[in-house]
């Protein structure tokens, strides 16, 4: 995936390119084994927060000192806080401990990678991913929306905990992406970084989430995300998630809603018929694009 410069020789000699990737594939399993995850950082409130977040008793006020000391992260906070998701007839909050005990921890970790994910879109050494990057972020919330609604509709998973899941699907091709851009010595070619993404990117996603001490519950969603036709055996989230990706990507294209709904109306253990998906698709593509501008575009 490197834009980078790459010898003639490698270049020109696909078994040393087999060799190399092979090579770059077995360092990376090695290092997500071992709990190493080479992302490039982001402020480092914004990891005492994704660490303090982690714990399984953190203090609401540190938390709220942490946050407050990132402009950007208080705002996100407070602007998820007084969304139309959490106001339900409330009054706005400009008190961030308020809003924490407002939005609940699911969502604040939510809140928090969001804000993370926009730092790393921003990062002047990944400038020549940033197309991508915002695609796989659109793609996120796009899956993230729908996972909340069908949460919430069949009661299937905790919504906020869907939400979160949905928002994190794509991390494992975020993580392929840069690290295959950080390889000036490795040229990988359009159909061979299909496969990699699509084979790779949903083991790598669960490597990377349980070194974020992530739930474990989230952590197997990931892992299970492609493999619905097969969910019989699958925990509600991972159900959650899984259809929540094929509802996403297929209804990418508006002309295909109806037979998107349609299909999804096969997987009975949600209890919605094509309608109800059809109804569901409509309005996560709606949230979609309020979850965008509540996390930040």
């Amino acid at each position: 995936m490197s834009n980078g410069t790459t010898s003639a020789g490698a270049a020109g000699n696909p078994d040393l390119q087999d060799n190399q990737l092979a090579e770059f594939m077995s360092t990376l399993e090695r290092e997500l084994a071992a709990g190493i995850v080479s992302l490039p950082s982001w402020s480092n409130v914004t990891e005492r927060a994704r660490t303090a977040l982690a714990a399984p008793d953190f203090d609401i006020n540190e938390l709220a000192r942490l946050l407050g000391a990132e402009a950007g992260l208080a705002v996100r906070v407070l602007t998820l806080a007084n969304s139309a998701m959490f106001m339900r007839g409330g009054r706005p909050l400009s008190d961030l401990k308020l809003a924490i005990l407002r939005v609940g921890h699911d969502m604040l970790r939510s809140a928090v990678y969001a804000h993370a994910l926009v730092q790393l879109r921003q990062a002047p050494k990944l400038q020549r991913l940033r197309a991508i990057l915002q695609q796989l972020w659109r793609e996120s919330t796009q899956v993230a929306a729908l996972a909340r609604l069908v949460a919430s509709r069949t009661a299937s998973a905790d919504p906020d905990a869907a939400l979160l899941a949905g928002l994190l699907h794509n991390i494992g091709k975020l993580y392929l992406h840069v690290r295959l851009d950080s390889r000036e010595d490795l040229t990988v070619n359009a159909p061979l970084s299909v496969t990699l993404l699509t084979g790779w990117h949903a083991r790598i996603g669960a490597a990377v989430a349980r070194n974020w001490q992530m739930p474990e519950s989230i952590c197997q969603a990931l892992a299970d995300q492609d493999v619905m036709e097969t969910m019989g055996a699958q925990g509600d989230l991972s159900a959650v998630l899984s259809v929540a990706v094929i509802g996403a990507y297929a209804s990418a294209d508006p002309a295909q809603l109806e037979d998107t709904a349609a299909h999804l109306a096969e997987f009975t253990r949600f209890g919605l018929n094509a309608a109800s998906w059809l109804e569901l698709l409509g309005r996560a593509q709606a949230e979609s694009i309020a979850l965008r501008v509540t996390f930040g575009d």
